[in-house]
């Protein structure tokens, strides 16, 4: 599953003072911890136990007063869920749970890993610590043989359905342990859409290992290409190696073997961040060869609640021409930034600055953008050629060095 942050309320404060003047506020440590695949067997439903840090808080009086009048808090922990493909049209809380009141002397750090009916103290932040006793119970738990969708999906994958859900936080101030008379001064919200990743194709170069002969680049430093969808806290990782089909037997043999990128050959992939675009690099890999084919393949790594989980596209492979005998193909076939350059200034233009008698002839990107004097990733070249090409964006200049 993936999960993207469609909406996020900084803390609402309620500017309430109490009478006698204690206000507890929610202060991020870290916040609300994002992950791309929730797995409902991350919390024990019976008693609300997990090891799985869905969130942290400190809790903090606004004053920073403990000791001119007793100050009593409370916390609630909610998570909603909605879920049309389910038919759960209406938020329905998946788990609500809420602490009986305690008292504070100093600071409190708080996660949802420390409340569970099983929860019977926790410790301030005063030097030294002191220990709070802390008494949680559950309000309401989801009772999921009631929607039988929705306990398919559970009982098939262990995972969260697709949907939109809700994770709510709020604090309860007061003078007392008198719960009646407590109110709230501060509370957080965070709403994530979680969906199920689909896809992550390769787009070049390249293609299937069979159609080798039909595949083949005109640049040591390509530019490879794929598509999968935006993945907060995911991550793209990239292997090239050689392929050589008298020493392989397939392309998973070759992708298995000697790595040309990375060079370091106890790492197995390298990590391009959330880039779905990645050039060659001029160091720190093993030169490209002309005449030699290669493949190459993408993982993408997500966050989940049950740890790191990853997914593999297929093998591209493709063959590097023969630069020394294929001076007429190489200049036929351009670099992605540049022949996406031509589209946009037409070639008239193009063929001015860039054929044999241009300046710039026999220019080729070496991988190193600036675009407003800021340098930027390939990702945010196309992305600005795009608008170009849509006209979104006017051109101003252009600089080459």
């Amino acid at each position: 599953m993936i999960a993207k942050r469609i909406k996020h309320l900084s803390t609402v404060v309620l500017s309430i003072t109490l009478a006698q003047g204690q206000s507890i506020k929610l202060m991020p440590d870290p916040g609300f911890v994002p992950y791309a695949t929730y797995y409902i067997s991350s919390i024990d439903l019976v008693t609300g136990a997990t090891d799985v840090q869905f969130f942290g808080f400190r809790l903090a009086e606004e004053s920073g007063d403990y000791k001119a009048k007793e100050v009593w808090a409370s916390l609630e922990f909610k998570v909603t869920m909605v879920s049309p493909m389910l038919g759960i049209e209406d938020p329905t809380t998946v788990i609500h749970m809420r602490t009986n009141p305690f008292r504070m002397e100093a600071d409190v750090r708080i996660s949802n890993t420390a409340l569970s009916t099983q929860s019977t103290s926790l410790f301030d932040m005063s030097v030294p610590p002191k220990e709070i006793d802390l008494q949680a119970r559950l309000i309401e738990t989801i009772d999921i043989s009631k929607f039988e969708d929705l306990l398919s999906a559970v009982v098939s994958t262990g995972k969260l359905a697709d949907g939109q859900y809700g994770f709510q936080v709020l604090v309860r101030t007061g003078s007392s342990s008198d719960e009646g008379s407590m109110i709230v001064t501060d509370e957080m919200l965070e709403m994530i859409l979680v969906t199920t990743p689909t896809s992550l194709n390769l787009i070049g170069p390249g293609g299937e290992p069979a159609n080798l002969s039909e595949n083949t680049v005109f640049s040591l430093y390509p530019i490879f290409q794929w598509d999968t969808e935006p993945c907060s806290g995911c991550e793209s990782l990239i292997r090239i190696a050689k392929y050589d089909s008298e020493t392989h037997s397939s392309p998973e043999e070759a992708i298995q073997d000697v790595t040309v990128f990375p060079m370091d050959q106890t790492k197995g992939w390298e990590s391009v961040g959330l880039a779905t675009n990645f050039q060659y690099p001029l160091s720190d890999a093993i030169d490209l060869e002309s005449g030699q084919a290669y493949v190459w393949q993408v993982q993408k790594k997500l966050p989940t609640t049950g740890g790191n989980e990853s997914f593999t596209s297929p093998i591209f492979a493709f063959s590097v021409a023969d630069l020394t005998e294929a001076t007429a193909a190489s200049s036929a076939m351009l670099h992605p930034v540049l022949q996406q350059l031509k589209d946009i200034i037409g070639d008239s233009q193009f063929q001015a600055y860039f054929d044999a008698d241009g300046d710039l002839s026999g220019f080729e990107p070496s991988g190193t953008y600036f675009i407003n004097g800021l340098e930027v990733s390939v990702d945010e070249v196309f992305r600005l050629l795009r608008q170009f090409g849509d006209g979104s964006h006017s051109m101003i200049s252009i600089s080459v060095e």
